[in-house]
């Protein structure tokens, strides 16, 4: 029995090439190729070993996948796409009795003349490629006419299916969960180690297939950090600054996740600026609805907070999530890409001030029938108290 896609959202696929009259679309991209063949492989950042989905708009031209030699066994049990090959790479043979191509070129070129492609209208990642790549794909492809299809990929992507969504949900929990333990680790004393084992320990505990990010900033060298990825051994102090930004992972599929804090105390004015961030970020959140842009999610966002904060500094306001940390749609002035059902979306704030960077982030799944706060329940005080 044929094994059905429950990541791979096939009805979008289609309509999409349907709207673009492509006949074929062939995917190399780390989400894309896991989207499509719901294989999450590894390796498939390394230049030279491409993983590549073949797929046809005509349901009479079975979809393919190329894999490295070595993943061939493990994609083809994981795989809902039934013509699994696979190039020699870091393995000549394997415990598979399989033709192992001499090179990705050699199986693509046999999955092309296979079905027939020339003369058609094939959806590439274009300049997404990396250039010695994409050469080579243009040269496969010679006869047919190539369009970029990378944007036209994060809209496909952007609604989620309820596999999807119940990796999401899940992956959100856990870091709600793993914020509580690092937010009950912040005290002077303690290091930001300290909290960043507090909050790893937590999300595998919970359940997480990886800790995929933990960014934390702990006292003035990186208060003003927004991505700082290690923990350097800093001992808290009364008074200090500490943020974190993180997301445990499940299955593929990771949240994202920022509070802020100050230790014992916090200026009228630090209380303030985040009292405002977190008021508008909600309010933002809830406001969400099918329909409206990004730029129109950024405009009232933006609109919002500047009758509090002077010289707002984001050029956007959220992003959507998925196997991508940053998906459609992208909330800044210029984007025209329009929210549907069932998307997840994070919505964050930042403000510099007085040698901090406040940030919060919160994340939102967007119905038919309303908006789902999923991480409504994590504290928001800006005070630990010590």
């Amino acid at each position: 029995m044929p094994r059905q896609p429950t990541i791979f959202n096939e009805t979008r696929m289609r309509e999409m090439m349907e709207r673009k009259s492509l006949d074929a679309v062939i995917v190399r991209g780390l989400e894309n190729s896991k989207y499509i063949s719901e294989f999450f492989h590894n390796g498939g950042n390394l230049g030279y070993r491409p993983f590549c989905v073949f797929y046809f708009r005509d349901p009479a031209l079975a979809p393919a996948f190329v894999v490295p030699a070595v993943d061939l066994h493990l994609a083809m049990t994981q795989t809902w796409i039934e013509d699994v090959r696979a190039y020699a790479m870091a393995e000549f043979f394997t415990d598979v009795d399989a033709h192992f191509y001499e090179d990705f070129a050699g199986a693509a070129t046999a999955i092309l003349s296979e079905r027939g492609v020339r003369g058609m209208r094939v959806g590439t990642e274009g300049d997404n490629l990396t250039s010695g790549f994409r050469t080579m794909l243009d040269g496969l492809l010679e006869g047919n006419r190539i369009e970029d299809v990378s944007f036209d990929m994060e809209v496909v992507r952007m609604v989620k299916t309820p596999e999807e969504v119940r990796r999401l949900r899940l992956a959100t929990e856990i870091t709600v969960k793993a914020h509580q333990s690092f937010r009950d680790a912040i005290r002077p004393g303690g290091t930001d180690e300290d909290l960043h084992k507090a909050a790893c320990i937590r999300m595998l505990t919970e359940g997480a297939s990886a800790v995929n990010f933990i960014n934390i900033a702990a006292g003035p060298a990186n208060a003003f950090a927004a991505h700082a990825p290690f923990p350097r051994g800093y001992v808290m102090q009364h008074g200090d600054f500490v943020k974190v930004d993180m997301g445990a992972q499940v299955l593929g599929y990771s949240a994202d996740f920022v509070r802020s804090y100050f230790i014992g105390e916090a200026s009228e004015r630090q209380q303030e600026i985040w009292k405002r961030l977190n008021e508008v970020q909600v309010e933002l959140g809830h406001w969400l609805k099918p329909g409206v842009t990004g730029g129109e999610i950024f405009e009232r966002g933006y609109a919002h907070i500047s009758r509090y904060l002077n010289n707002f500094p984001r050029e956007f306001l959220g992003h959507g999530i998925g196997l991508g940390s940053h998906e459609q749609p992208r909330m800044n002035r210029v984007n025209r890409t329009v929210l549907e059902p069932d998307s997840v979306v994070c919505i964050e704030y930042s403000y510099y001030h007085d040698g901090v960077r406040h940030h919060t982030e919160d994340t939102f799944f967007v119905t038919e029938r309303g908006v789902e706060h999923w991480t409504a329940d994590c504290p928001r005080e800006l005070i630990v108290s010590v």
